[in-house]
């Protein structure tokens, strides 16, 4: 009951802010583009830049894909299918079982008491790194349909995807960066909206219901996102594969995850981790703004108690 009420939550509220994930996605994606580029061919890509060269602007971005496809098709639909399935799947084991592994670890002790933070985030952080572990294939799925050209269908990009890269190589591409961005937003998100749940209710005069729900779902939205930014850019850019999409012809390949964290920070700096920081924001804090209070909801409803 818990992984289902957290699953429905979850679903809903992802569905609604898809478009704000495929523009950190694709902004993301332009990293990897530039810092592919080569001191041989750089005069000639320099040459073809004003011709050739994609928007970089989040807002240009978004424009464009309106402009060619329309708002479903350009924004709201890319990896859609992709994202109900990991919503259901992996963001709802990682909220789901939070409260039962965190109960679980303070019975032992290992991290302290009720009131430990170290116990949050280590809940936390376990449902996280083992329910993005468990379904990696379906976040690589989902950031390859969200990219400029996609595959045909969800589905037949699972298969593609096992049949020309291999079925760990390819699906599990990425699980080490996934993983590590999995351990931080969970450790960092679930940890800070129970402290501050707590905290507010003990001194803040709040009682439980939807504004306590979401004063500690912003201020975890916010603290998530900016301790897990350069891990998901990473993750984006290795599950991407070969140079960010054209229907799986030339995914596959490419450096591994340090590969490609050397390669942005020699290229770019440390300013390309945080790429797309701002609609991952945008996205991430209404997102977990309207998520929890709805997982919370289902809880009640499921006859569970809140977190």
């Amino acid at each position: 009951r818990e992984w289902l009420a957290a699953s429905m939550g979850c679903t809903i509220a992802d569905a609604m802010f898809n478009p704000l994930e495929v523009l950190k996605v694709r902004r993301q994606m332009l990293a990897r583009r530039a810092s592919s580029t080569t001191a041989s061919n750089a005069a000639a890509a320099a040459a073809t830049a004003s011709a050739t060269a994609p928007p970089t602007g989040t807002l240009a971005l978004a424009r464009d894909a309106i402009k060619s496809r329309g708002l479903a098709n350009g924004l709201w639909l890319p990896g859609l299918e992709a994202t109900c399935y990991r919503a259901f799947s992996y963001t709802g084991f990682r909220i789901g079982m939070y409260p039962s592994v965190r109960d679980a670890i303070v019975s032992r002790g290992a991290f302290g008491d009720a009131d430990s933070i170290a116990a949050r985030v280590a809940a936390g952080a376990l449902t996280g790194a083992v329910g993005s572990a468990v379904f990696n294939p379906i976040d690589v799925v989902r950031i390859r349909m969200q990219g400029p050209t996609p595959y045909p269908s969800t589905l037949g990009a699972f298969v593609a995807i096992a049949k020309r890269e291999g079925v760990v190589r390819g699906l599990w591409r990425g699980t080490d960066a996934c993983v590590a961005r999995a351990a931080l937003l969970s450790g960092s998100q679930l940890a800070t909206y129970d402290s501050v749940k707590k905290h507010l209710k003990a001194n803040g005069g709040f009682e439980e219901g939807p504004g306590l729900h979401f004063a500690a779902s912003f201020t975890s939205g916010i603290v998530a996102q900016t301790v897990t930014m350069p891990a998901d850019t990473l993750k984006t850019l290795a599950m991407a594969g070969g140079d960010g999409g054209d229907g799986g012809k030339r995914h596959g390949g490419g450096p591994g995850t340090l590969g490609i964290l050397t390669r942005v920070l020699r290229t770019h700096g440390v300013g390309a981790l945080y790429r797309g920081y701002w609609p991952a924001m945008a996205r991430q804090g209404p997102v977990m703004v309207i998520q929890m209070p709805i997982v919370e909801q289902f809880r009640r409803a499921f006859g569970l108690e809140y977190f």
